[in-house]
């Protein structure tokens, strides 16, 4: 059976971040909550165990020391783990400050300065909403001041598995479900890290890689392959485009020029 307590708040309408809910629950295996739609923000922490969180079709596993974000007008279902449930705590606010958080990935860490508002002990009075909002201030610098590292993080994961599986079909949605993120969401970053798509990544690494392999010695076809196309006119119109020359020009002009040099 589940364990729950939550703390009645006074809507204080404050601007910037505006507590509504907060609460904790133990829950009992396999206690889903949901289809559900809320008109605020709302986070939940794990505090130990496992679930699975799914908003927007996509289905997330979920366990200690990660939170899942719920939007306004968002519909979610949430589950505990059958043989380890969770236990979490949640917070729910508004005000404009709130709408940053739909920048998050659904389910996102939480660094160790701001968990402090999942553990915020209740007050009786009238100042338990004030001491609230100045916790929820923490959260938001503890997320925000830590996401130019953790953007890097994800990008140098991408960058590393393009390199790695750059022979083979590259999706994002496959890359963003093993980092647990949305796909949206990994473009986005990466695109401003970089400067570049991921698809725009993956041509330039395989065209790296394809002039090391004509280099080497290699037939254009072979080279096609080794670099992921299975259509060798696709790929050498592709080469052509990124280096102004078809393979077999510029394996000629590189023994004149010394472009090899440069690769």
């Amino acid at each position: 059976m589940s364990k729950t307590k939550e703390t009645l708040l006074i809507n204080r309408h404050f601007g910037d971040l505006n507590p509504i809910v907060y609460g904790w629950e133990h829950c009992a295996p396999r206690h889903t909550y949901g289809p559900a739609v809320r008109n605020y923000t709302l986070i939940h922490y794990v505090v130990s165990g496992c679930g699975t969180y799914t908003v927007g079709g996509v289905t997330y596993r979920v366990g200690a020391g990660e939170a899942f974000r719920i939007l306004p007008n968002e519909v979610t279902v949430y589950s505990a783990d059958e043989a380890d449930p969770w236990e979490y705590r949640w917070i729910g606010f508004d005000g404009t400050l709130s709408e940053r958080f739909s920048e998050l990935p659904p389910v996102f860490s939480v660094p160790q300065d701001g968990t402090s508002v999942f553990f915020f002990e209740s007050q009786n009075g009238g100042t338990r909403e004030y001491l609230l909002a100045a916790e929820l201030f923490r959260f938001y610098a503890a997320l925000f001041s830590a996401e130019g590292g953790r953007h890097s993080h994800y990008v140098r994961r991408v960058k590393d598995y393009v390199r790695a599986m750059y022979m083979q079909e590259v999706r994002v949605e496959r890359i963003a479900a093993q980092m647990n993120l949305d796909r949206r969401y990994l473009s986005r970053i990466f695109k401003e890290k970089t400067g570049k798509s991921v698809q725009e990544y993956l041509i330039s690494v395989r065209m790296e890689e394809a002039k090391r392999a004509l280099l080497r010695g290699m037939t254009v076809s072979e080279t096609a392959r080794l670099c992921g196309y299975e259509d060798i006119c696709n790929f050498s119109k592709m080469f052509k485009s990124r280096t102004g020359k078809s393979p077999a020009h510029w394996v000629r002009a590189s023994e004149n020029d010394g472009e090899a040099a440069e690769i």
